[in-house]
Formats: structure tokens, C-alpha cells, sequence
């Protein structure tokens, strides 16, 4: 008889660490009921029923014929409240091909189940160090693609999927599978807005606002610009932020997936500090020195996209004391952007 879903025994927790072997059957799938990291520490071999990840479509064309179950970990939640869901799997060894497939239950069990995202890109593990389809992998805004088959054959493939949009009392289950050893494990932590059922919503305070006290003006060399709303007609969204230490800092900037064309300028606030740089595997570097101000947003904008939308950089800003890598992504539609902050 099949486990019952509910979630009363919670085995998520902040640094829980668990072996696959023990969820290497969907029956047997790790309950989890908060956005927190979770690691495991061993992925080896497919469990007692090796038959209930056969036939699979993205995995057709892979040596496996359509098993996407090898070296397999299961991984199943509820969703509490409605919204967006993302998550990242990093494999704990450089070069192994983690592959997965995201199930939604119709009825909560293991028989009754639909493919809503399908990843079986992969390349050669000697081939970490320069292939878009290995390392990290998962759902994450940007894209928009809902399956990759197996390989990494065509100009657009990579090794992540577009995000889901969740209902609330939707039921999940994830395969994730290594394809390439039997051994290492994962860390895989999610993140979007939908909300799981050990979270709380945050609820929101109503307060008797108070007379307004006049605020002293702050020095003109402090103020700060607030962060661009659009440049060039692009929506700006602001992600994430780095401390830095120095004024004077040393940018570098290439490309993070392909080298296939993208051109990209840089702004500062609202002003254009580097024009049109063609992106390469190989990093360029810029100094910058930052004006007057606590912080300030550095924003990615596409000029060419090459021959793949959108246009993914990688980003180093080094201070002098110590490098912060960001990956921003440039669309049509919106730049992202990133917060520095002068200490």
C-alpha cells in the first residue's frame, strides 16, 4: 500500500543531510515542507522498482532509451499557497550530469502522475568546465522552455527549465537522477513565491501612521540614487546585491553559457559606463571607480542578443579584497540588474 501524503513527520530541515538510497523509489520520496537546502549525501542505483521512470520523453534519445530513473532520488511537497516555484540542484561533484523530471500527482500517489518539466541535457563529465548542460541545474526565471531532451546538441540547449506557477493544494513529486555516477550526492534548495505547508505567510501590519518629523537633508556627497525603473524602454529588476569596500573596483565581464554573439553595455544607475562589449568565454576587465553614494545598481543591457535569446553575463566585481560573481540575464523585455552597496 502506497504512503499516505501527509506531511506530520517534516523531514526538511536547514543543513538535513539524507542518503538517496533510502528514496531511491517514489513510494519511499523525502516529505519536505519548507524552501530550505537540502543535501544528499549519496545518489546510488534506482531502488526495488526500476520500471516507474520508464518511457519517458526527453530521455528517448539517450542511451538509457527512455529511463530517466539511474542513481535516483525522490522528492515530493505540497503546495500551501499559490504562486511561483524555482528550485536549484548542484551536484556535489564537478562534471556529474544531474538530470531530473517534475511530476505533478493528481491524486497524491506514485500511480497517478503527469510530467510538467522534463531535463535530460547532458554532455561529458570532462566537459565541465566549458558545457552550458552540466553543473548546476533546475527551474529559474529567464527561461522558457519546459523540456530538454537528452544531449546538448542544439544552439539553445542548457541545463535549466522555466519556473513553475503552482496552485495551492497542487501536489509534486521530483526525480533527480546522476546520470553519469553512482556515489555523489546534492544540494537542491527552492526559492519563488509560491509557499509550502511548514511556511507562513507574512502578515502584513497595519499600523496608525504618525506625524511626519522633519528629516535632516543628508549631505549632498552621501545621497543615493534610487535604482532605474527602465533603461533603453527595458524594465529593470533588481536581484541581487554585493558589499564592497573600496570605491575603485575592477569589473569582468564574459560570457556564462555560449559564446554565440551577445553584445552587452553596462550602466551604472542611470548612465552607460562600458559600450557594446562582445561577450567571449574569455573574461574582460574594466575599472570603475563608483560616485558619491551608498548604493548604487549595475544593470546588464543587451544590445545584440547574438543567436540566442536572452543574453546571459557573468559578472565579477573585485574590490580589492575579494571577488563577488553575479549571472545577469538581458531580454527584450526586461535587464537585470544588480545592488552595490559602498561600505
Amino acid at each position: 500500500m502506497l504512503r499516505s501524503w501527509g506531511f506530520s513527520l517534516v523531514f526538511w530541515m536547514s543543513g538535513l543531510s539524507l542518503f538517496a538510497q533510502s528514496n531511491a523509489d517514489c513510494i519511499n520520496s523525502v516529505d519536505i515542507c519548507e524552501k530550505k537546502t537540502l543535501s544528499i549525501n549519496s545518489a546510488g542505483g534506482e531502488g526495488s522498482n526500476r520500471t516507474e521512470a520508464d518511457f519517458i520523453a526527453c530521455f528517448m534519445s539517450s542511451e538509457n532509451k527512455g529511463q530517466a530513473e539511474e542513481n535516483s532520488t525522490w522528492i515530493k511537497f505540497e503546495i500551501a499557497e499559490s504562486g511561483s516555484l524555482s528550485f536549484t540542484i548542484t551536484p556535489h561533484k564537478q562534471g556529474d550530469d544531474l538530470d531530473f523530471v517534475v511530476y505533478r500527482s493528481l491524486d497524491g500517489s506514485c500511480k497517478n502522475m503527469k510530467i510538467v518539466r522534463c531535463n535530460a541535457a547532458g554532455d561529458p563529465s570532462d566537459w565541465a568546465s566549458h558545457s552550458k548542460c552540466l553543473g548546476q541545474t533546475g527551474l529559474r526565471s529567464g527561461e522558457s522552455d519546459t523540456s530538454e531532451d537528452a544531449g546538448c546538441n542544439d544552439t539553445d540547449d542548457n541545463a535549466w527549465l522555466a519556473p513553475l506557477n503552482v496552485l495551492k493544494g497542487e501536489k509534486y513529486i521530483l526525480l533527480v537522477s546522476n546520470v553519469t555516477t553512482r556515489g555523489p550526492g546534492f544540494d537542491i534548495s527552492f526559492g519563488g513565491t509560491a509557499l509550502l505547508p511548514c511556511e507562513k505567510k507574512k502578515p502584513v501590519a497595519v499600523t496608525t501612521p504618525k506625524p511626519a518629523k522633519p528629516k535632516p537633508k543628508p549631505a549632498p556627497a552621501m545621497v543615493s540614487k534610487p535604482a532605474p525603473e527602465q533603461i533603453g524602454g527595458r524594465k529593470v529588476e533588481v536581484g541581487e546585491e554585493v558589499k564592497v569596500k573600496s570605491r575603485k573596483i575592477k569589473i569582468r565581464l564574459w560570457d556564462s553559457q555560449v559564446q554565440d554573439g551577445d553584445i552587452i553595455s553596462l550602466y551604472l544607475n542611470d548612465k552607460k559606463i562600458i559600450d557594446r562589449v562582445y561577450l567571449t568565454l574569455k573574461p574582460q576587465e574594466f575599472e570603475v571607480e563608483l560616485p558619491a553614494g551608498r548604493e548604487h545598481y549595475l544593470t546588464v543591457f543587451a544590445d545584440d542578443f547574438g543567436k540566442a535569446e536572452p543574453n546571459t553575463a557573468m559578472v565579477l566585481i573585485f574590490d580589492g579584497t575579494r571577488e563577488q560573481t553575479i549571472d545577469l540575464v538581458a531580454g527584450r523585455s526586461k535587464q537585470e540588474s544588480v545592488k552595490i552597496i559602498a561600505e
